[in-house]
């Protein structure tokens, strides 16, 4: 049964509703990509013994990715068994970051599906899948994406089929750091929703090696490309979200202030607007697990001058040239879009900013051809389409918290819900278009990831997700915490906490005798734990450095670190799977 919505509609979307669509957008593109595209050497579905074939089953009626090709054509073809795209337009190179990117999407939509375990739902939870394809990602990465050197470099197979095995060669000698950290930021988060599984202690030792090598040669990044050095910078925001690990938090604020010095040498709005984007989107997450003046300042300064670019006439942000079109990448414009929103919420300007946020959206991302197509809303009958999956009419979401009904479905167009490479605006006809509809992996697991890694927690909050932890130890943590805010209470009563809580999360305990914490480490960390288990540590940063008086790393003094050279070697694991491979 669908709803076809209200007669009247308002012009301006609440940036619920947008939040809504572009999340809806994302979860169901990545499931199309991983599962049914065929873009890339496809994994293998197999039984474990510590876990019921049920939990996977879902994955045998489809073609889940091991790792994803460059490019292809999105056009669906259809099979008996599948719809998947053109085999002959794969571009067969394998990028490190873009792949990290896609795990870190599917480990975050399995914490979203964790919300449809509880209760009988008549609609399958990919929580168990997802995490299956992700650990079948990870080692797949780390035994055929590094050079000899372990490094993560780019690849292309090969072989000339792609269900015959694989062949896959190295494409060039260089590494780049912001694969190494995207890989990282992947191996953590893994690690961080798995924990009770023995391989996450060797994916957190791994990942802490890999930011070992960016201690080890931090003098080696100043010499980077800003484009380069933000996306570094917004590996190590996702990085320390889930590991607080001091460390990274000592290279965000060290890469954060040369970027800031960096950023005012040059107009950047000129011709690089997704980098300046991009970079306030990271000052504003740097904030959130700093604290840092600076990092909160320059990302107003950014965002205000992106909001002074819009023209209210056009309802486009307005490029500077003298050309009569301009072109707009997906990637300048989504993250346009994602930074005004994500400081709409954390100024909460959202009234203020709501015409502006909303007009860019209806301009470029429902009227501008930005995507090939918009999946379908669930339908009446589904429980995704109510706030707490509950199927009643009181709880219903209009279909604009998922789409606007204007826009084509995949089924009607033929071709997957992705972003196209870039829009052309034309002046004299205050219009967009699109030369051809081409998946461009990179740019779409990038533009994917970062509206499921920004909006999730938002849209739990829209949809009334519980947390997955049971209520009486949600309970438990809030009596903790406010005995840690409150000391001169009354000592808390460990008898009167669920087992559940002393099992599974942490608990600070304050002794009445002695003023020392003791503090177990959390199974699930957030970024106020992380305040609070590194306070000591803060301090001894503070005392290095001044919170808003960070020492400038001096450019002259840094030396610049030459990858490793070496011969292209032909990795050949023909019809083997990774886990099978002979030693």
């Amino acid at each position: 049964m669908r709803y076809i919505g209200p007669f009247f509609r308002m012009n301006s979307l609440s940036s619920k509703e947008i939040s809504g669509q572009l999340f809806h957008l994302s979860k169901e593109s990545i499931k199309t990509l991983v599962l049914n595209s065929k873009c890339g050497l496809l994994a293998q579905v197999r039984t474990s013994k510590k876990s019921s074939i049920d939990d996977i089953s879902i994955l045998n009626n489809f073609s889940p990715l091991l790792c994803m090709y460059r490019k292809a054509s999105p056009l669906l073809i259809h099979s008996k068994s599948s719809h998947s795209f053109d085999e002959s337009s794969f571009k067969k190179e394998i990028t490190p970051s873009t792949n990290a990117l896609m795990t870190l999407c599917l480990l975050e939509l399995s914490e979203y599906y964790s919300h449809y375990n509880d209760g009988k739902r008549n609609i399958a939870s990919l929580e168990k899948p997802f995490k299956y394809i992700a650990k079948e990602q990870l080692q797949f990465y780390s035994e055929n994406l590094r050079n000899n050197e372990g490094l993560f470099v780019d690849k292309k197979n090969i072989s000339e089929g792609n269900s015959k095995g694989f062949s896959l060669v190295d494409t060039d000698d260089k590494f780049k750091f912001s694969d190494q950290a995207f890989m990282m930021a992947a191996y953590m988060l893994y690690a961080h929703y798995n924990k009770s599984e023995e391989i996450s202690s060797e994916y957190i030792k791994f990942s802490n090696e890999i930011l070992d090598m960016f201690k080890n040669y931090k003098s080696a990044l100043y010499e980077l490309s800003f484009n380069e050095c933000v996306l570094i910078f917004l590996a190590l925001n996702i990085f320390y979200k889930y590991s607080c690990n001091s460390d990274a938090k000592r290279l965000i604020l060290d890469l954060g202030d040369f970027l800031i010095s960096k950023f005012q040498e040059k107009d950047y709005y000129l011709n690089s607007i997704d980098d300046c984007s991009l970079f306030s989107i990271c000052l504003m997450e740097a904030y959130k697990h700093t604290d840092i003046i600076s990092f909160k300042e320059t990302a107003k300064e950014i965002n205000d001058k992106l909001v002074s670019l819009y023209d209210s006439d056009k309802h486009i942000f307005v490029k500077i040239s003298d050309k009569k079109e301009s072109k707009y990448s997906c990637l300048e414009v989504n993250f346009y879009l994602l930074s005004l929103l994500m400081y709409s919420f954390n100024e909460d300007r959202s009234n203020e900013l709501r015409p502006t946020i909303s007009n860019v959206y209806r301009k470029f991302f429902v009227n501008g051809g930005l995507l090939t197509s918009w999946p379908d809303a669930p339908t009446l009958d589904e429980v995704e389409r109510y706030r707490k999956l509950s199927l009643r009419s009181d709880d219903m979401l209009d279909e604009t918290f998922f789409r606007m009904p204007v826009l084509s479905t995949p089924k009607s167009t033929g071709l997957a819900p992705i972003f196209v490479k870039s829009l052309t605006y034309s002046k004299r006809k205050d219009s967009l278009s699109s030369k051809k509809s081409s998946f461009d992996s990179n740019k779409n697991m990038l533009n994917f990831f970062l509206i499921i890694f920004l909006l999730k927690d938002t849209i739990e909050d829209l949809m009334e997700f519980t947390n997955p932890m049971n209520c009486e130890s949600q309970g438990d943590l809030k009596k903790i915490q406010q005995q840690i805010i409150r000391p001169n209470n009354p000592k808390i009563n460990i008898e009167n906490i669920s087992a559940d809580t002393k099992e599974s999360t942490s608990i600070l305990l304050v002794s009445e005798t002695s003023n020392d914490v003791k503090n177990l480490t959390p199974n699930a960390l957030t970024s106020t734990k992380c305040i609070e288990k590194e306070e000591v540590e803060v301090k001894n940063i503070v005392n290095l450095k001044k919170i808003n008086k960070i020492s400038l790393l001096n450019k002259d003094t840094i030396s610049k670190v030459s990858p490793p050279k070496k011969k292209k070697k032909y990795k050949k694991n023909k019809n083997q799977h990774p886990h099978n491979k002979k030693s």
